[in-house]
């Protein structure tokens, strides 16, 4: 039985979303030259793009505790607010991004309030450090 060759995706020609919205569409080329088309129903596209994100963090975090230090870069928020979810089993935590994208997170009610004081701490010591910078 013959080994089949493993195919790549090489390029990114082209993405775009349908004007009903109701897919996304990517054009790539692949190693052995041909091209493809993929089409994403938005939720699925958005999980994809979410687990994409996670892999290639944790493989970060991974490489540099390998290498003794660990960095993340913060990603710039234009916004950001909090609501409960329906039925109250979650606080969900939304940011938009610099770029215009939405960012929502779940947190368990008990994680919501360790965060708010967390928040406030930071802020208190964010405003401390920016008064004693200015004189």
């Amino acid at each position: 039985m013959a080994v089949k060759k493993q195919i790549v995706i090489t390029e990114l020609q082209g993405a775009n979303v349908s004007p009903d919205g109701s897919y996304t569409e990517m054009t790539v080329k692949k190693s052995d030259g041909s091209i493809q088309i993929l089409r994403f129903e938005p939720t699925i596209f958005l999980n994809l793009l979410t687990r994409v994100f996670e892999l290639f963090l944790n493989q970060k975090l991974q490489r540099e505790k390998a290498e003794g230090f660990v960095h993340t870069e913060p990603l710039a928020v234009s916004t950001s607010m909090a609501q409960e979810s329906v039925g109250g089993k979650a606080v969900i935590v939304s940011f938009r991004l610099s770029s215009g994208l939405p960012a929502d997170f779940a947190l368990s009610p008990q994680e919501a309030e360790e965060l708010h004081k967390q928040l406030g701490l930071a802020v208190e010591q964010a405003r401390r450090q920016s008064s004693q910078s200015r004189h």
